[in-house]
């Protein structure tokens, strides 16, 4: 059954013993040291850090997600008994049928429940850590896909890039 959203993601993974909550940790560097001494191994959990200095609790960063098989075969709609060629077998075999579903423009969901536009927005009023120390600031995604279209040649970007908190906290840069 395909995952619901992230909420529901991340109780399951709870249920699979593979999420560990980290309160306190701050945004400045601590969060991301904590971050990176978890992925040096795979197979750590997932990291939900809550309770973020200078944030209100409920503002959370979740990191580490995809450092093990079970968490990707979980996410992926796989089986969970897979061992890594198992999985590289496995999804060769799953994107030779696979049916594409079109994209659709839609007036109302889930992702419109949240809007906050003009004067309203601050994208400091979410916790982008600094993930390492020589950051230039802070990040508010990182290996985000991006999909950008040029409005007048209509061209169209794929890419994996860092989202970084800019001077002006109405504005994102990508690195």
């Amino acid at each position: 059954m395909p995952v619901k959203d992230l909420r529901e993601w991340m109780d399951t993974v709870e249920k699979m013993g593979e999420l560990q909550k980290v309160n306190g940790a701050h945004w400045d560097i601590e969060l991301g040291v904590i971050t990176d001494l978890y992925q040096q191994k795979p197979g750590t959990p997932a990291l939900l850090f809550d309770e973020i200095p200078g944030y209100p609790k409920g503002y959370r960063v979740l990191s580490n997600s995809c450092m093990s098989m079970r968490r990707i075969a979980y996410s992926l709609e796989m089986p969970q008994d897979l061992d890594k060629m198992g999985m590289v077998k496995y999804w060769r075999e799953f994107i030779k049928d696979m049916k594409y579903i079109p994209p659709r423009t839609v007036e109302t969901g889930p992702v419109m429940e949240n809007v906050i536009t003009g004067d309203d927005v601050n994208c400091l009023a979410f916790p982008s850590p600094v993930w390492h120390e020589l950051d230039g600031g802070r990040f508010v995604g990182t290996a985000v896909m991006c999909i950008t279209k040029d409005p007048e040649d209509g061209w169209v970007n794929f890419g994996a890039y860092r989202v970084q908190n800019s001077v002006d906290p109405k504005k994102l840069m990508m690195r």
